[in-house]
């Protein structure tokens, strides 16, 4: 499955309607952004409000997991954390957060349907 500009615009503005409470904003990257046509992956920048030490970012995927059915696949709190999405990739950048297993291009986190789409830590 792909990604279009029009989906990934679509699910920032139901990201951004969560975001703030725990911390940030989102912001739409990548060659969804830059590029024509579908896209393997999609990329989303989380930055900080201002007025927050740091992004909770266990507490955002759970809230992501239980109202959009974002699934977080990398566990560890990392610059690059995997999650997906109705079967599609998307890489969630944290630039606050240091290092991770990141591979460029590796956004293929193996769907478990059993899970529901629920998140679990």
């Amino acid at each position: 499955m792909a990604w279009t500009q029009q989906d990934a615009i679509a699910l920032c503005r139901e990201v951004e309607r969560i975001a703030p409470e725990f911390g940030c904003h989102v912001a739409l990257t990548g060659g969804c952004l830059y590029k024509d046509g579908a896209r393997k992956d999609l990329d989303l920048l989380f930055y900080r409000i201002r007025g927050f030490e740091s992004i909770d970012i266990d507490g955002l995927f759970a809230a992501l997991g239980e109202t959009l059915h974002i699934r977080r696949v990398t566990k560890q709190d990392v610059w690059c954390v995997k999650a997906r999405y109705e079967g599609k990739g998307i890489d969630c950048f944290f630039p606050e957060c240091e290092g991770g297993d990141y591979t460029p291009g590796d956004s293929t986190g193996k769907d478990d349907e059993s899970d529901g789409g629920k998140v679990e830590f």
